[in-house]
């Protein structure tokens, strides 16, 4: 009996000795741990690259198919942003209206909007996807900086439900101008990036701040990075309109647009 509770005990104190890990073996564990540790911070800036393009093109097969739905219902694509010499659309050496593809209307024109007094001097516009800051929006501002002085996409509240309608986060779109003061004009932002009045929203494809080497596309607001739309002279896709986002990554500007690159 005695020799069998020595047994036991024994094998209770090798099993129990077998169950620990030695100085080595841990830091064996712990060398794994960091190559792999090591691997995927390499593989982590790879992945967000593909993330953002993967964003990128998304968002611009959403916005193709929603120009394209908008054509179908108007039989002409949304308009662009001219640059207006005065109060006349400028045109260049062969003829063409110069375009401003950062600041365009695409963003109303996509939402639709209402006419307000449409037989008045004072009358506006009010944007059904706008809901920050003031919605009423004069002829003499939308000229000034899209060199139009309405949208196509626009009737009176009693007709609203005949509007081409595309819903967009609150944060898919960004005012031009980030202070107060000015109209509360907006644009579509590439990657969803905020502005001012929602900062905790810049987690999208935001301008670079403070580089000389990338001047900002839209200086009242530096950050705001807008979608580009050309539909007047499109040089990419004639006949139908060139639609392109771009980013800076990595000191090098990037850019994905509507057609083969």
């Amino acid at each position: 009996m005695k020799q069998s509770r020595s047994l036991s005990s024994a094998a209770t104190v090798t099993v129990a000795g077998r169950s620990a890990f030695s100085l080595v073996e841990l830091l064996v564990v712990i060398a794994i741990m960091g190559i792999l540790a090591g691997l995927l911070v390499g593989l982590a800036p790879a992945a967000m690259k593909r993330a953002r393009e993967s964003r990128v093109r998304s968002e611009l097969r959403a916005l193709e198919s929603a120009i394209e739905s908008y054509k179908a219902k108007y039989g002409v694509y949304p308009p662009d942003g001219l640059v207006l010499n005065g109060t006349v659309p400028q045109r260049d050496s062969n003829g063409n209206l110069v375009v401003r593809p950062e600041l365009n209307p695409l963003y109303y024109e996509l939402t639709g909007v209402i006419v307000e007094k449409p037989f008045e001097s004072s009358g506006y516009f009010v944007p059904l996807g706008d809901t920050v800051g003031p919605t009423g929006l004069k002829s003499s501002d939308l000229q000034k900086y899209f060199g139009r002085d309405g949208f196509v996409n626009a009737t009176t509240a009693e007709r609203k439900r005949s509007l081409f309608r595309m819903e967009f986060k609150e944060s898919a779109s960004a005012e031009i101008f980030s202070s107060t003061g000015n109209p509360d004009l907006r644009v579509l932002a590439v990657g969803w990036a905020g502005d001012a009045h929602r900062p905790n929203q810049r987690s999208g494809l935001s301008w670079p701040r403070s580089d000389s080497r990338f001047p900002p596309p839209i200086p009242g607001n530096p950050q705001l990075n807008p979608w580009r739309y050309v539909s007047s002279n499109p040089t990419n896709n004639p006949g139908r309109f060139d639609l392109w986002a771009e980013y800076v990554e990595n000191n090098q500007k990037k850019l994905i647009g509507n057609w083969r690159q």
